[in-house]
């Protein structure tokens, strides 16, 4: 059974680090062995004061290369080998970035609750895709996406989607959904963000979490992993909820993830959701909201992080005014964008700039310098693209 179910996703089309299982849950050990280490590692490689770094780590070729990987399996005193030939891809040129790809989903509504997207070659006028109808829905759990998340690899061509699984519109209520809800996300895969795959429902919260709310995910350069991180309520001995927890695992191909742990809390039992980071430099920022829209900063994505600020200091706005925070990077220049959905006033999201992340202080664009569009824009993401990305997404969306 270890031998027969035992594979690489994607072995056909291998564009990142690897997972590399060692164990089985029958209790079958594996050890793994490569015919090209300087392409794929089978080493694990120790960090000082850190998570350790597993083995599978891909280095991209300048050309597409075979390689053949040979995994030992014993189970007791019966031991077998496998072979796994893999296509590893050659390595993708530097991309320029001139325009941006935002994911999110309009509200509560019948159709609401799936995947809008709009592009904008500034970052602040929006060109609202497919006729303002979803581009990718899923019919699958709860039947319902928000919160969705893009990422883009670290070698630029590959992109995973999460989102979180729920449909309030159903009608069972914010009650039923934060204590009964799905425990799994979503994920979609992508080589060019045009073609999605199917999603797939993957279970990464606690047997006794009542949801697993806004997924995201950061790459973590110390280990070669993804870091996923969601909010969840978690239930005590007697059943009773506790408030809303960051909780994270780490992946390289968003299907195997490691047991879920705790990432942030609150000393005061606040609830903390909407957790959403970026790295600029040396550094790792994070905004979460938390009855603020808080901001911490970290050296280490899974390292000690301190605080910031908040943005009330700055702008006014707490989080009963907003929630939901994405960050960006214009392309042309050193400043960012953080847009906050203003849910309290139903006007979806409000982008606030600043030119230096360290400082924790933000300010409001003029509205003439703006437009969403029509479409309400609400917990999503955005991410910069290449000129031939924009032109493709256009091509196959844009109706106007």
């Amino acid at each position: 059974m270890a031998k027969t179910t035992l594979e690489i996703p994607n072995a056909h089309d291998i564009r990142g680090n690897i997972t590399l299982p060692l164990t089985t849950a029958k209790g079958a050990t594996i050890s793994w062995e490569t015919d090209r280490p300087d392409i794929v590692n089978v080493i694990n490689k120790k960090n000082e004061q850190y998570d350790g770094t597993p083995a599978g780590v891909v280095t991209r070729p300048e050309t597409d290369t075979t390689v053949k990987l040979t995994a030992y399996i014993n189970v007791g005193r019966v031991s077998d080998k496998k072979q796994i030939i893999l296509s590893v891809k050659a390595k993708p040129n530097n991309r320029s970035f001139t325009s941006y790809l935002m994911a999110h989903f309009s509200g509560d509504h019948d159709t609401g609750e799936q995947i809008y997207f709009s592009i904008s070659t500034d970052g602040l006028n929006w060109n609202d895709l497919n006729d303002c109808q979803p581009v990718v829905t899923s019919e699958i759990g709860e039947k319902g996406v928000r919160d969705p998340f893009i990422l883009r690899s670290p070698e630029g061509d590959k992109f995973f989607m999460l989102a979180t699984d729920l449909r309030i519109a159903n009608g069972k209520g914010w009650n039923v959904a934060q204590t009964a809800g799905s425990k799994s996300i979503l994920v979609w895969e992508s080589n060019d963000l045009v073609n999605w795959s199917e999603p797939r429902m993957v279970e990464v919260t606690r047997p006794n979490a009542g949801d697993a709310w806004a997924p995201e995910a950061c790459f973590d350069e110390k280990t070669g992993e993804y870091v996923v991180f969601w909010a969840s309520r978690v239930s005590d001995q007697y059943g009773e909820f506790g408030p809303h927890r960051m909780y994270y695992a780490k992946t390289r191909d968003f299907r195997r993830f490691t047991k879920p742990s705790l990432f942030i809390e609150r000393s005061d039992d606040t609830h903390i959701i909407d957790t959403t980071i970026t790295k600029d430099k040396t550094l790792y920022y994070r905004y979460s909201g938390d009855g603020q829209i808080t901001i911490e900063k970290s050296e280490h994505l899974l390292g000690t992080w301190s605080k910031i600020g908040t943005i009330e200091a700055s702008t006014k706005l707490t989080g009963h005014d907003v929630e939901g925070p994405l960050i960006f990077k214009f392309n042309d220049r050193e400043e960012w964008c953080l847009m906050v959905d203003q849910y309290s006033s139903g006007k979806g999201y409000l982008p606030l700039r600043t030119t230096t992340l360290l400082s924790g202080e933000f300010s409001e664009f003029p509205t003439s310098d703006y437009s969403l569009g029509s479409t309400k824009k609400r917990h999503g993401s955005v991410i910069p693209i290449t000129k031939e990305e924009y032109e493709a997404i256009r091509a196959k969306w844009d109706r106007v």
